[in-house]
């Protein structure tokens, strides 16, 4: 067999592999949860409080040389474009969340424009699926 043959069966089984991966995490939270508990997960997984929460806890690549700096500067870039802490702490009180807020959040849930894909193929699973995108706008409609 040549090495070009290995090597297309090597990315073959590479990206199988990866798409199985992906189906295997990308799913809407457990049924068992209550509505708040879905949303909480939502945004626990979507990982929206690391670039827009004001402590973020960014991953431990973002010590990297290269992508480290990348990381830390989409993360300061993200909080300066709208800080969620207020949103994420009115949805952990179950409180009232402001319309401005909640039609900047629809937005880019309806728009699918978070969390950009940088992040996403860094860290599977944490695009925000159809249902996960039904959970959320219900979410804000309700509680403004």
């Amino acid at each position: 067999m040549s090495i070009l043959s290995k090597t297309i069966i090597g990315v073959l089984i590479l990206a199988a592999t990866l798409i199985i991966t992906f189906r295997a995490i990308d799913h809407e939270p457990v049924d068992d949860l209550s509505f708040q508990g879905k949303t909480i997960a939502i945004i626990d997984n979507s990982g929206c409080m690391v670039c827009h929460g004001s402590n973020p806890k960014l991953p431990w690549y973002s010590k990297l040389p290269l992508i480290g700096n990348k990381i830390k500067n989409d993360s300061k870039k993200g909080f300066a474009s709208i800080n969620l802490q207020p949103y994420y702490e009115s949805i952990l009180s179950a409180g009232k969340i402001t319309n401005e807020t909640a039609s900047r959040v629809d937005s880019v849930i309806v728009a699918h424009d978070m969390p950009p894909i940088s992040y996403s193929i860094i860290r599977p699973g944490s695009r925000v699926n159809g249902k996960e995108r039904e959970i959320l706008l219900e979410w804000n409609k309700l509680h403004q």
